[in-house]
């Protein structure tokens, strides 16, 4: 049972069992369906006191994660949609998959966050993000703004001279592109006295699991919605050791006409999903697989950017 009560945690005890039974639940450990041990089971187990367990069965089951059915026991029930609930759950989830991947037991990790009980939360940091295609601009944007405490201006690659113009004092902390256009952000923000900061998008394991599955020799088009966003989706996936199929790259245009005719003879096609609505409005063979490839930002490289967001602004 991934029950544990420790009796020295200034955690009262009653919320220590609560908060691991609802994080059970919620993670599938506790089927839908399945019956909780007894009141007594429980607490000869944990060796706690049966009064404070029935008030956990009893703050569950009006909170709806479980019910009481009489002479038979108590069964986990599908728990409501409480989107804060399922936003410290994810939360919880991802620190304590960190801690685990650092050798941090999850008691020292708890008990540090207890020690910050009283902090305010820090303050969300403005940055600007740069990219080429509003797809992707929207897409790298919301991961940021979903694993750091940034607030996020997007800006598309072609208005940021325009944008910057203006203004006599820049507003962000920062400018975060991707490798893949790094230097031109760069040769438009720094002269404004602002850093670049370069991420790598990685193509998704979804469409790269596909892409090893198909024959060797397999013709495959890498399609971008434009030139630039064909070479990026093209060098995204160079490395991922897909020697066995042979890439054609195609990009989408006013030519219509030329572009499918490019696709002549490809058995398949990787490219976003917003590139694949449009091939299938084009017309696009329908005995044509269309791999869809959202790319996704390296996670290592996110975390370095929140280390420097930690950072005092005139550090070194």
């Amino acid at each position: 049972m991934d029950l544990r009560i420790n009796s020295r945690s200034h955690v009262p005890v009653h919320v220590q069992l609560e908060g691991q039974i609802k994080h059970l639940i919620l993670a599938g450990r506790f089927e839908v369906g399945s019956r909780l041990p007894s009141i007594r089971a429980l607490a000869g187990y944990l060796r706690v006191n049966r009064n404070t367990v029935a008030r956990v069965i009893s703050d569950l089951e009006r909170e709806g994660y479980v019910e009481s059915r009489r002479g038979s026991g108590v069964y986990v029930v599908k728990p409501p949609v409480d989107e804060e609930e399922a936003k410290r759950h994810e939360v919880v989830e991802r620190v304590i998959d960190l801690a685990a991947a650092r050798g941090i037991p999850v008691e020292e990790l708890g008990y540090a966050l207890l020690a910050r009980g009283g902090v305010r939360p820090q303050e969300k940091t403005p940055i600007l993000f740069v990219e080429c295609t509003r797809a992707e601009l929207d897409q790298f944007s919301d991961e940021l703004e979903a694993q750091l405490p940034v607030e996020v201006e997007r800006v598309l690659l072609e208005d940021l001279a325009e944008r910057i113009s203006g203004a006599e004092e820049l507003p962000w902390r920062m400018a975060v592109t991707t490798f893949f256009h790094v230097h031109e952000v760069q040769g438009i923000v720094e002269p404004r006295g602002m850093e670049t900061v370069a991420l790598l998008a990685e193509a998704n394991i979804e469409s790269l699991r596909r892409l090893t599955e198909l024959p060797a020799g397999t013709p495959v088009g890498v399609v971008g919605w434009g030139q630039t966003c064909m070479e990026n989706l093209s060098r995204s996936i160079e490395g991922a050791g897909l020697d066995h199929l042979r890439f054609v790259q195609v990009y989408v245009d006013e030519q219509t006409d030329k572009m499918l005719e490019d696709l002549e003879g490809v058995e398949a096609v990787v490219c976003a999903s917003i590139t694949a609505k449009r091939l299938r409005e084009l017309g696009a063979p329908g005995d044509l697989e269309i791999i869809e490839e959202d790319r996704t930002l390296d996670q290592s490289g996110i975390e370095m950017l929140g280390r420097m967001l930690r950072q005092p602004d005139d550090a070194d």
